[in-house]
């Protein structure tokens, strides 16, 4: 068998359509758009809660506070979505429409002793963890310090403590 008989069956070598630091430039930006649309979602989604947990907790402070200079005490722990027994005589059409309009699920809950010992509006979310607290850490910039574990808003993965003070 001759040389030209052999019939070479290797692929041929050809030069890319566009150089590599283009197509890798183009990959690089399409990550970065999905990311920045998946942070995006996240932000969005946290103030959006934000936007419908922060009202319940103004609500139910105004009317404690309220409650508390009429009469010189607390009323006793209470449910605030059954707050007419402890607050007879108290307008609560604002404080129902701030929970009905809640995004976020869980029992909103009035305590006159918390463990470290102040009266507080107690949120215990249905579901805890990041999301939680991520959420609860925008209404917390917003009502008090921003620091979850200090301040009048504590937030845990498991509750959120909104002391009231009665100063």
């Amino acid at each position: 068998m001759s040389a030209d008989d052999a019939v070479n069956t290797s692929p041929i070598l050809r030069p890319l359509a566009e150089p590599t630091w283009s197509a890798a430039g183009k990959l690089a930006l399409f990550g970065a758009g999905l990311g920045l649309v998946y942070v995006a979602t996240l932000f969005i989604n946290d103030q959006t809660k934000a936007y419908s947990v922060s009202p319940v907790f103004a609500k139910a402070r105004t009317l404690l506070l309220f409650y508390q200079a009429e009469k010189g005490a607390w009323p006793k722990d209470f449910d605030l979505t059954r707050a007419e027994a402890a607050l007879p005589g108290f307008n609560l059409a604002a404080l129902n429409e701030a929970l009905a309009q809640c995004e976020l699920p869980g029992t909103w809950t009035f305590v006159t002793q918390t463990p470290e010992g102040w009266p507080a509006v107690v949120f215990t979310p249905a579901e805890g963890g990041a999301p939680f607290e991520r959420t609860l850490g925008v209404v917390d910039g917003w009502v008090d310090d921003g620091n979850l574990a200090s301040g009048d808003l504590r937030v845990r993965a498991d509750v959120a403590q909104f002391k009231l003070t009665a100063e």
